[in-house]
């Protein structure tokens, strides 16, 4: 019994502290209107000043597609949440209203998902973060294979960086989003597909994401 004990309380001292409960995340998908890329990007950074003036205490991480069929768009995120934060945004009336001055002109919503992060098929430490580029690759599911899955990923990972996300709302389901950091353009020639899982996978998506500072929000 004591040694059951003392082996449980090692285990627990070396388990990250993100790993203890669920984590969500919130991705949006916009796209400029044609013609309109600057003006967009002009008045989203007028929008995370609003953010910063309302004492915004979330993170909102910005990037645009560099690779893949969805080249051009923008995407925001915010990262590491309980599901119960979603219902306690800042100020979301005046948020809108901000939105729809700053950004809705210049740009179109495609896309809004809510995430969990799959921390058992994941390792090192949550992405995504400030590194130069992101590689997104997007795994679309055959219905009633979510288990397997996610368990022929946690079987076959490595020790490599890299964090898997599970859509809950807001998509085409099921869907798995694997997240790698990449430190040049050039690198992301050498990543790959992992896991090309046959049976189990209908189809993957690869993309490549340049991180935009001045449209990211860190408080």
């Amino acid at each position: 019994m004591m040694k059951t004990l003392v082996a449980a309380l090692a285990f627990a001292a070396l388990s990250p502290a993100w790993a203890q409960s669920p984590s969500y995340a919130r991705m949006v998908v916009i796209v400029p209107k044609p013609g309109q890329a600057e003006a967009f990007e002009k008045g989203y950074e007028r929008h995370l000043q609003w953010h910063k003036g309302a004492q915004d205490p979330w993170t909102w991480y910005g990037w645009t597609f560099v690779l893949g069929n969805r080249i051009n768009r923008f995407m925001d995120g915010t990262f590491g949440h309980a599901a119960a934060d979603f219902d306690a945004a800042v100020q979301p009336a005046a948020d809108a209203a901000d939105n729809n001055v700053n950004v809705v002109p210049y740009a179109d919503f495609v896309s809004h998902g809510i995430y969990q992060r799959m921390d058992t098929m994941s390792a090192g430490e949550p992405l995504p973060d400030t590194s130069p580029f992101l590689s997104l690759t997007t795994y679309h599911i055959r219905p009633g294979q979510e288990a397997a899955f996610e368990q022929a990923v946690t079987r076959a990972r490595g020790t490599a960086r890299q964090t898997w996300y599970r859509l809950q709302a807001g998509g085409e389901a099921p869907q798995y989003v694997l997240m790698r950091a990449v430190a040049s353009f050039g690198a992301a020639a050498a990543l790959g597909t992992p896991y090309t899982l046959s049976g189990l996978v209908d189809r993957v998506d690869n993309e490549l994401l340049r991180y935009r500072p001045n449209l990211s929000y860190r408080p």
